[in-house]
């Protein structure tokens, strides 16, 4: 028996110390951004060996809580986060922003506002707290916070953005066209600043100034490109020039766009049904 007890203890020992491995092997996938694989083995450790967790349960717990809020499973990770005895530093930030992402706000400024009050300068609890004040419908407080954390990470794009956000909500064009251009030039690949920066300027009735930014978005295929190839009809109509503003509208219409379809038809349709403008070609009679 005792060599049964020995044999046994040994086989759980070494399973013990083999997942402990697995959670340092796991813990850097996650570091190296592979979290749809590393969300593919938690699934199949907790399928194959439910109790693959024991050597260290609430480090486990956590990784899994960060890895479904990196798949976009937020309430899934909502329920993990709260089943962890013993939290780690971070456990507030990363809870707090599972929090945002449920629409639990009023929940999630109370774990960030305790986090930042200890880590003022990590721009994380910064960014997180101003977006939760943001959601609080607290423009102010907002503000106030982001402009700590675009002072302290001014190469970061996310609080530029959010400032854009906030200011075209309070009508502020001019303002709202800075922050978004501010996150465009820090992130040059993130092209939805550059068409709220087209927006900014379409709001501010500065059309030349908006048509010029919107083609260039044209150019670029984005996954828009019906919205944007739309918003250039308009402002084609709005300068006047109707054919134009049909050529963008029918291609607008080709990808699908309702309202483009519906424009054209008003405008660019005559009462006979036929199209009011067509292509120029070179050889015509």
């Amino acid at each position: 028996m005792n060599r049964i007890f020995i044999l046994c203890l040994f086989v759980m020992t070494s399973a013990n110390t083999l997942f402990a491995q697995s959670l340092s092997v796991c813990q850097n996938e996650y570091k190296a951004g592979r979290f749809e694989s590393l969300g593919k083995r938690l699934d199949s450790l907790q399928k194959c060996c439910p109790n693959f967790n024991q050597s260290d349960p609430d480090a486990w717990t956590f990784l899994a809580a960060n890895t479904k809020m990196k798949l976009g499973k937020f309430a899934d990770a909502k329920f993990l986060y709260e089943s962890i005895g013993f939290k780690a530093e971070d456990y507030p930030l990363n809870y707090g922003i599972c929090l945002i992402k449920n629409n639990l706000f009023e929940e999630a400024f109370k774990q960030l506002n305790d986090y930042y009050s200890g880590h003022e300068e990590d721009y994380k609890a910064t960014y997180w707290l101003g977006e939760c004040y943001y959601h609080l419908q607290k423009p102010k407080e907002a503000l106030r916070i982001l402009q700590r954390a675009v002072d302290a990470f001014p190469e970061d794009p996310d609080a530029y953005y959010l400032m854009g956000i906030i200011y075209t909500e309070r009508g502020d064009y001019e303002k709202s066209f800075l922050f978004f251009q501010a996150a465009f030039d820090t992130r040059p690949t993130l092209l939805e600043a550059k068409f709220n920066m087209g927006m900014a300027k379409y709001y501010a009735q500065q059309l030349d100034a908006a048509e010029e930014i919107f083609s260039e978005l044209a150019l670029e295929k984005i996954k828009n490109l019906p919205e944007v190839l739309m918003i250039l009809g308009e402002i084609r109509y709005r300068l006047h020039d109707e054919e134009g503003a049909c050529e963008y509208w029918k291609e607008a219409d080709g990808y699908g766009h309702p309202e483009a379809k519906e424009q054209y038809n008003r405008v660019c349709i005559d009462k006979k049904g036929n199209a009011k403008f067509r292509k120029k070609s070179f050889v015509s009679f």
